[in-house]
């Protein structure tokens, strides 16, 4: 290595130090600070927009799920149709699980209607509204009765003549003949948007049977939005595709009434001038918005919900909550150049001490008169030329017996090395079936006791399992003992192939016989090995176009119990007997 003067060695790391220094407050200055405040920015973004994705789609699934499943009952079971009471049970044990259903009806094609119904914003029970109990097409009200179905009726609710025939929800589904979306529409009579999904039924001729429908309350969602903690200035809204909105985040109304017209509110008219900055843009995507210095980070995102209906998220950031974080980034670039300054200092200091230390070094070495002090000085000692010359004239001095006793422990050794890998191989061997390279009777004894008071004391469930080859006697006879071994070697690649080589236990126990050992897996997984070791015997013949088959015996101990290794074997044995006697090719568990 080439050598440098001192006064080289103590300027030239100041100034490269400076100049790293200027370049790094520039860069971090310039572009870094920027593209870690935006990457925030958007991370944030995302981060709530996710959530309010996962929330919409989970509490819109109960409306397509339930409408889906009484569509595929009556469709297959029209005789339900002839009497609708016994439905007030179904109707309601479905609604009961969801505060925010208010209804799942049925209307058949002669005018009957029977629905669970719920107020949206006052959601204590479940009631059952029906058209048909007193008077025919007379809609009442009545108390779910779970023995009778229908029970009294509720007297404080009102009676009204009612024809579900010309009602949207089935106009609108027998018009399409299949799932119809209503229009999201406020109650009557209560504070809150709703929205329902209607399916026609048909017998198996194609007539008409009725409508079946669920309805809920959108409520909640407004106030989920409203709920969520936001950066100051920033906005969440859920919005239909041409901007009219279903939920926002900032208490505003969602519809309006005057003259006795209720019209629901969009972003374009909305009082707060961030939405209707919004409205200019609805496409997908991440986009900047300005007005009158106004300026927003704002990110779209579509909902797709089953059977056309398709919604919009909309989230909108404003830019000064960039601008803290630039400002916070700002500071800590300033600690970070200060950082550097000190460093340098420091490193100053370092020098001092590189000069000094390999002299220091080569005093000791010298003082201690032996030989292997000064050999096990470092070539070169420094990259100064003075010190490194003076290193060179000391260790020349002890060559010639440094290289006798270095061959001399080289020989040694080399011995060492090769009687250890001669133990390895002998332990090896001892433990290894030398056929099929599977842990022999021995080797499975010695790993089984500490893998199974591994997996008690981790609270880990062991599956057990015993099994052998069927008829393997009839392989020997028929085509002698070299076909039985490429056999157990078939098994033992099969067997092999459906564990976990650093986890579970595979052995040749004996003969024939295989154990499996699975280490904190269910049965469902260890079932689907075992079946896969039985289809691949099915599918590779082992020689000659001749398949073997096994039989498997199976314990499974849960996790949190212990069983020793004898009770394990012995349950095992005797379920794989249980195999055997059962046909064999079969798993008993």
């Amino acid at each position: 290595m080439k050598s440098v003067p001192l006064r080289w060695l103590i300027v030239t790391p100041f100034v490269v130090l400076a100049l790293i220094s200027g370049i790094t407050m520039y860069f971090v200055s310039t572009v870094t600070i920027s593209n870690i405040a935006n990457s925030v920015g958007t991370q944030y973004i995302k981060e709530v927009e996710n959530r309010i994705y996962d929330r919409v789609q989970n509490f819109m699934a109960p409306l397509s799920n339930i409408v889906e499943m009484n569509l595929e009952a009556f469709t297959h079971r029209p005789e339900l149709l002839d009497d609708l009471t016994p439905l007030a049970s179904r109707f309601y044990e479905q609604a009961t699980p969801y505060n925010q259903m208010t209804f799942i009806s049925m209307a058949t094609v002669d005018g009957r209607y029977l629905a669970s119904a719920q107020d949206p914003t006052n959601r204590s029970k479940h009631n059952i509204a029906a058209n048909f109990i007193n008077k025919p097409l007379t809609m009442e009200g009545f108390e779910y009765d779970p023995v009778n179905n229908i029970g009294p009726k509720i007297l404080s609710d009102a009676t009204f003549s009612y024809d579900p025939r010309g009602r949207p929800f089935y106009t609108d589904a027998t018009q399409e003949a299949k799932m119809a979306w209503s229009d999201i529409h406020p109650y009557y009579g209560f504070p809150t948007l709703g929205i329902g999904l209607s399916a026609p039924i048909y017998d198996q001729a194609g007539s008409l049977l009725g409508v079946t429908a669920t309805s809920i309350a959108l409520i909640e969602l407004d106030k989920y939005l409203e709920s969520l903690e936001l950066v100051d200035g920033a906005y969440i809204f859920l919005a239909e595709e041409n901007g009219t909105l279903i939920a926002t985040s900032d208490h505003s109304d969602l519809y309006r009434k005057a003259d006795g017209v209720t019209t629901r509110v969009n972003l374009n008219n909305h009082p707060n001038k961030a939405f209707q900055m919004a409205s200019q843009n609805l496409t997908p995507g991440t986009h900047k918005l300005s007005d009158k210095g106004q300026e927003y980070l704002y990110f779209v995102r579509s909902i797709s919900l089953k059977y056309g209906k398709n919604w919009l998220i909309g989230i909108l950031i404003p830019s000064a909550y960039h601008k803290s974080l630039l400002t916070d980034y700002t500071q800590s670039t300033v600690l970070i150049t200060l950082a550097l300054f000190i460093c340098i200092g420091l490193i100053g200091s370092l020098i001092a001490w590189y000069i000094g230390k390999p002299i220091q070094m080569l005093s000791q070495a010298a003082n201690n008169k032996n030989i292997q002090s000064i050999q096990k000085l470092p070539q070169p000692l420094s990259n100064i030329r003075e010190i490194n010359s003076l290193s060179q004239g000391l260790s020349s001095m002890a060559d010639n017996l440094f290289d006798i006793m270095q061959n001399l422990e080289k020989k040694v050794a080399e011995r060492t090395s090769v009687l250890q890998d001669e133990n390895v191989s002998l332990l090896e061997n001892s433990l290894t079936d030398e056929l099929t390279q599977l842990y022999n009777r021995r080797g499975f004894n010695l790993v089984l006791e500490p893998a199974l008071k591994k997996a008690q004391q981790s609270h880990q469930p062991i599956t057990f399992v015993l099994c052998d080859i069927d008829h393997f006697k009839r392989i020997n006879d028929e085509f002698g003992h070299s076909a039985g071994d490429i056999a157990l070697v078939a098994v033992a690649t099969n067997l092999r192939n459906n564990t976990r080589a650093s986890v579970d236990i595979v052995a040749r126990y004996g003969g024939e016989e295989f154990i499996m050992v699975f280490i904190n897996t269910d049965v469902t997984q260890v079932m689907n090995r075992l079946n896969s070791i039985q289809e691949n015997f099915k599918t590779h013949p082992v020689i000659k176009n001749q398949h073997i088959t096994m039989s498997f015996g199976v314990v499974h101990v849960d996790a949190g119990l212990s069983m020793s290794v004898d009770d394990l074997i012995e349950q095992a044995d005797r379920k794989l007997y249980q195999a055997k006697n059962s046909g064999r090719d079969k798993i008993v568990s």
